[in-house]
């Protein structure tokens, strides 16, 4: 078994080629065809003929999806795409065939070779599997790639391709390194994230012109960013411990809505300037500080169980799943790199149950709280304390993500850093809180940069 690096998450990574590593993106070699088969070769010619093939390449791929276990299938795409690219020329399209496996279109990336440097000067090998060919080896030589790789796989030569898992099973015996501790790169949601993670490697999807921000996957925009994402994370915290409602879930104007119905009776005309301050808080407490201020004396702890059993009931039948924009490539991005991710709730665990687990999301975090589990709720300490206890991390390795007062009191006062997310609220009613971001989105860029 190789020596093992403490700080690293993983003992090697492999790589995807067609727009991983190599790709169509540079004109240059399109103006070249262009003039030899006697066309206008400008540069507007070029860009303009240069776009139109991408676009076809881009509206076809995924039904490339799975090719590779036989050549001909592979040839039989790309004979497809050039002939989109030239409905009346045949004879061209053929050509860009012959040019295509003669490897005179593809060229390297322009972080390729850095990140794979950058790589092997952390101490990682690295390796290939890819839907390819049989001409890939002469390619990756003519590129000055091969030399970077342990080994190369390629689907024509084995005769099966990605996504199907005896693909990758065929690394993780000839890396002879435990599956969990090889990370696959691809620029493919099917063959690559999905395809990699079926057979148990955890996967990162390049996607360098932002096209894909809502895959349910981790994302790095260039390879360079490999160098980093292999390591343990430490920045800004080893953990991330998320509230639900307004973080997570974009659930408020239903909490409000069934708040209304069901203090309705009471004679409350409840608003969400009323509401909203106390997101966080359990359910019973809620209905307690609720008829106190609007009724002018809170209500007893049997009837706070009651109207709370009433409210959670319409709460379930009336909300539909819905998350917070650009939350889940945020969860996944963070997953994906290592931190340790909790969930803290003033939500009973039978609302988690019924309106977060069924959409599969409860699986990314490590820890979750619910009010129901916590003897004392927001804004007291014990939620965010008992989320990092779970999580086997110190209060200040943990940063907290919150859309409301209470629960950035409850999180500084655990002991944690607390930035805050104006979903609900606008930022001066969050100031307490480190930081303030409009959305999940700037969140993102902040949490990754």
């Amino acid at each position: 078994m190789p020596k093992r690096t403490p700080e690293l998450r993983y003992d090697m990574v492999i790589f995807d080629v067609g727009g991983t590593l190599i790709g169509f993106h540079e004109p240059e070699p399109f103006k070249e065809f262009l003039a030899q088969a006697g066309l206008p070769a400008t540069e507007e010619d070029t860009r303009r003929f240069h776009r139109r093939l991408i676009s076809v390449i881009m509206a076809e791929r995924d039904g490339a999806q799975g090719l590779g276990a036989y050549g001909q299938d592979l040839r039989a795409w790309w004979r497809g795409i050039f002939a989109q690219a030239w409905p009346d020329r045949p004879d061209l399209a053929e050509e860009m065939l012959v040019w295509l496996f003669a490897g005179r279109f593809d060229r390297r990336f322009s972080d390729a070779m850095p990140a794979l440097e950058a790589l092997h000067g952390l101490g990682l090998p690295l390796a290939v599997i890819s839907n390819f060919d049989m001409h890939l080896r002469d390619l990756l030589r003519q590129l000055d790639l091969l030399h970077h790789f342990e080994f190369v796989i390629v689907s024509a030569e084995v005769g099966i391709a990605k996504p199907e898992p005896g693909i990758f099973e065929l690394a993780v015996a000839r890396a002879k390194r435990p599956r969990e501790r090889l990370l696959y790169v691809g620029d493919h949601v099917g063959d690559d994230i999905e395809g990699a993670r079926g057979a148990g490697l955890d996967a990162v999807l390049i996607d360098r012109a932002n096209r894909q921000p809502e895959a349910f996957c981790p994302r790095i925009g260039s390879l360079l960013e490999l160098a980093d994402y292999v390591r343990a994370p430490t920045e800004p915290a080893r953990a991330i411990i998320l509230d639900m409602d307004g973080v997570v879930l974009d659930s408020m104007p239903t909490h409000l809505l069934t708040w209304q119905r069901t203090l309705a009776p009471l004679g409350v005309d409840l608003t969400a300037d009323d509401l909203y301050p106390l997101e966080g808080v359990p359910t019973e407490s809620t209905a307690k500080l609720l008829t106190g201020r609007l009724l002018g004396r809170p209500c007893s702890d049997e009837e706070a169980q009651r109207l709370a059993d009433t409210k959670r009931t319409l709460f379930g039948q009336l909300f539909s799943p819905t998350f917070v924009p650009g939350i889940l490539p945020l969860l996944y991005d963070l997953r994906g790199r290592g931190y340790r991710l909790g969930l803290v709730t003033g939500s009973a665990r039978s609302v988690v149950d019924g309106s977060l687990a069924p959409t599969g999301v409860t699986e990314l975090f490590d820890a979750i709280v619910t009010g129901d589990q916590v003897s004392r709720g927001k804004p007291d300490p014990e939620p965010y304390l008992t989320a990092a206890d779970c999580l086997g991390f110190l209060p200040q390795e943990c940063l907290a993500v919150e859309n409301a007062p209470l629960g950035i009191q409850s999180a500084k006062a655990a002991g944690m850093a607390c930035v805050a997310l104006k979903t609900t609220l606008p930022g001066e009613r969050l100031s307490a809180a480190d930081r303030v971001f409009p959305d999940a989105v700037s969140l993102r860029t902040w949490l990754l940069s």
